[in-house]
């Protein structure tokens, strides 16, 4: 059994993957499904289609950044949704992937994103702070809606090579990850890429 444990909002994704008719019982295995998730479990590890690993399986870091209409979001707005590894109650954030509060000068937080186990991708990240993302769409917790249309449109780089996966990308340690929502030409872009943060490989 993984030294962290899952949070509110770990608890209850699992469940939506394990126990799908509310029985308790978990749907792959049969066993209760507390039982699923006190072992660290997002997913029941006896499915042959699970993807994601126990929690404390491995541990990678990637440096993200995030654009919307030319401005970034930094620790203003990142901050507040970082982790506090000491406070397991957690509102939304996830134990599986995160950012981490207390991140140290010259790192922000907001700049590190960090991943705690096998195959998690970053629908669940975006997900556990209130945020939805796919090739389409980036909705903010507040609701704030960036879609694509005529003008704008969302963009998804992993080291600086576009990336058609999306939420569904699952990093490897050291990636340098965009998202950026906008109208921006391929010097933009360029731009946008080159501020992307090296910490993660201080981790």
């Amino acid at each position: 059994m993984s030294a962290m444990s899952l949070t509110p909002f770990d608890t209850q994704l699992a469940k939506e993957f394990m126990d799908k008719n509310n029985d308790g019982q978990c749907d792959s295995c049969g066993m209760p499904v507390d039982m699923c998730i006190s072992s660290g479990q997002l997913q029941c590890n006896m499915d042959s289609k699970s993807t994601i690993g126990i929690l404390g399986s491995q541990h990678l870091h990637a440096d993200l950044k995030i654009y919307i209409l030319g401005n970034v979001l930094d620790e203003n707005v990142l901050g507040p949704l970082a982790m506090d590894m000491s406070k397991m109650d957690s509102r939304i954030t996830s134990s599986f992937i995160h950012f981490d509060k207390g991140a140290s000068f010259p790192e922000k937080e907001g700049d590190v994103i960090h991943m705690h186990a096998t195959g998690v991708p970053l629908w669940v990240f975006f997900k556990s702070i209130g945020i939805k993302f796919n090739k389409e769409c980036f909705v903010l917790d507040n609701k704030e809606s960036y879609c694509n249309d005529r003008n704008n449109n969302l963009k998804f780089f992993v080291n600086g090579i576009e990336n058609p996966e999306y939420e569904e990308y699952v990093f490897n340690d050291n990636d340098k990850i965009l998202v950026s929502y906008g109208d921006e030409g391929e010097k933009e872009i360029k731009q946008q890429i080159s501020s992307i943060t090296d910490f993660s490989k201080n981790h």
